[in-house]
């Protein structure tokens, strides 16, 4: 009996070691699939999508100035979203900054927002442990379809990274628990 119990708890403990694993690893690699590193540039041919625009996201890509990175958002209804984009405080000295233009589904302008000018604040991130300054959140407001969202940078010659915050309903699966631990790693070691 207690053998028997003991080899349970052993695959216990291995399954949760491999589903950890799994969710590490994957943070690591996430540019092949997941929409929250970038893998700068990403031209309007092969775009990030965001199904879900209401959750809590932050896109991590390093653009040089000249480049873009691409998002589609796609909403069934009128939605309205905080809307930020923000830099790694250590990266200041760096004169590029960022900024981004949406356009609806015809094509039509609606929004703006840069890193060059206006308001800015700083911001503390407690899971990574990171100093960013941001944009003051503005409200987005998306109409049914598919938006696209291009951000690119100002200034500078040379690479800077950035962040775009949108949504707000922090919300996550079990299942993404290891993920995350996985990209804080990558953000705090290998940047983005």
């Amino acid at each position: 009996m207690k053998r028997r119990l003991g080899i349970g708890v052993l695959v216990v403990i291995g399954a949760v070691g491999i589903w950890f694993a799994a969710g590490w690893s994957d943070a690591g690699r996430a540019c092949a699939h997941d929409p929250r590193f970038a893998c700068s540039p990403r031209p309007a041919t092969h775009p990030i999508a965001i199904s879900d625009p209401r959750k809590s996201w932050a896109y991590y890509g390093r653009l040089t100035p000249g480049q873009t990175d691409t998002y589609t958002v796609s909403t069934q209804s009128a939605v309205t979203v905080p809307w930020q984009l923000l830099i790694e405080r250590k990266d200041e000295g760096n004169a590029a900054r960022p900024y981004a233009i949406v356009r609806n589904q015809r094509g039509q302008q609606i929004a703006t927002l840069d890193l060059q000018s206006g308001a800015t604040q700083t911001f503390f991130e407690p899971f990574s442990g990171t100093n960013y300054l941001a944009t003051i959140a503005r409200q987005l407001t998306l109409a049914p379809g598919i938006s696209t969202i291009t951000i690119g940078m100002s200034n500078g010659s040379a690479p800077q990274r950035y962040v775009m915050a949108l949504g707000k309903d922090e919300r996550f699966g079990l299942e993404e628990i290891p993920y995350v631990f996985g990209a804080i790693h990558r953000v705090k070691t290998r940047g983005y």
